[in-house]
């Protein structure tokens, strides 16, 4: 494999697109015992408790969808300083000039944090959609209701033409 400069001028050795054969195969290369992937791992377990635990509380939710974002946008740069740098903390080089390792151990789990999060929202938007709907009924129901009773001059059932308070006085 050639090695390729980057936009600093320095070389790098990135896996390129037509050695990998398959994600699977891909996948079964990494050393998933490298210390850096442990401390990748937690991190993508400390999101996922964090999605859950925050869920109920949408600014601070928001809040943090927005930095996954930001993350998840940020991965290119990740790859390229990762690429230059993998000396210092990986065994192998595994960051392509595509990204796919990045978008694989970085990108998709965050991605997959923020669709349980929208997931969530919507969930909440049609439960108070299906509040909003059952308050309107039972406001209908109330209107009904009232409009039903005999107001003064009116007869009720009885043909009784007395209001419901002088009904009340006797």
């Amino acid at each position: 494999m050639d090695d390729e400069n980057n936009p600093f001028g320095q070389p790098i050795n990135p896996i390129r697109v037509n050695e990998i054969s398959g994600l699977w195969a891909y996948l079964q290369t990494i050393d998933w015992s490298e210390r850096w992937l442990y401390g990748l791992g937690a991190f993508h377990t400390l999101c996922a408790i964090l999605t859950i635990t925050t869920r109920h509380t949408g600014t601070v939710q928001a809040i943090y969808f927005s930095a996954l974002m930001v993350l998840v946008l940020c991965a290119e740069y990740i790859n390229q300083w990762a690429a230059e740098n993998w000396k210092l903390f990986a065994n192998q080089q595994y960051f392509d000039s595509n990204g796919l390792f990045i978008s694989v151990v970085f990108s998709v789990p965050l991605l997959i944090n923020c669709l349980f999060m929208v997931i969530s929202w919507l969930w909440d938007v049609g439960l108070l959609i299906s509040n909003v709907k059952q308050l309107k009924i039972e406001q209908m129901r109330k209107r009904a209701a009232t409009s039903r009773e005999p107001t003064s001059g009116e007869a009720d059932e009885n043909g009784s033409c007395e209001s419901p308070e002088s009904k009340k006085e006797k």
